[in-house]
């Protein structure tokens, strides 16, 4: 069974990072990929949040509360679970003519991929998991951007994929655990006298 379900997540890999692998989607999938040192996306990012937390003072404390503690909670879920080593990342596992590698990743003198700390801990994608919890969040309070919130958050997810630093199953479980701490971030919210 193990072995049908990483077949099947094998060719969804390689139709995601192969397959669709076209020069504007490269730009797209990259930006989205390094997205946090993309000094215009976090300019926005900031900016539609500040300007959130000044005009919308009904949401305000749970914006302020709510966010900080979600990305730390999925962050350190997800390093918890990576440092079981329960996977490598595509890269060291696939043949290098096989992959389409859209990251900068050390090697040695011989031309193979080194071992490091992070190449181990594929599973979960910590990105998924933050930008669906953030998704979730603001989907759950500014429903009518519902659409556009899921679409980002769809997109950063697949460029993990298709960038080559995760598997399908990372990245799902990644966006799983993301909806799942901001449902229950939200349920404890709703149940405190916080909202009253």
């Amino acid at each position: 069974m193990l072995e049908i379900i990483h077949f099947i997540e094998l060719k969804v890999f390689f139709f995601i990072n192969s397959s669709l692998s076209n020069v504007v989607l490269d730009r797209i999938f990259i930006f989205f990929h390094n997205g946090y040192k993309n000094q215009i996306f976090i300019s926005f990012i900031l900016i539609a949040f500040l300007t959130l937390l000044i005009f919308d003072k009904k949401n305000r404390l749970y914006l302020i509360l709510c966010i900080p503690i979600g990305i730390l909670l999925t962050d350190q879920i997800g390093r918890q679970i990576k440092n079981l080593e329960l996977r490598d990342r595509p890269y060291m596992t696939i043949n290098e003519e096989n992959i389409k590698l859209l990251v900068k990743v050390k090697k040695n003198i011989y031309g193979d991929y080194v071992e490091t700390s992070s190449s181990k801990k594929s599973f979960p994608s910590n990105h998924s998991a933050n930008i669906f919890f953030l998704s979730y969040i603001f989907s759950i309070k500014y429903s009518r951007y519902r659409k556009y919130t899921i679409f980002v958050a769809f997109l950063v997810a697949i460029s993990r994929i298709y960038v080559g630093v995760h598997y399908p199953l990372d990245v799902i479980f990644g966006s799983f655990l993301g909806v799942v701490v901001g449902y229950l971030l939200n349920q404890i919210w709703n149940k405190t006298k916080l909202i009253r």
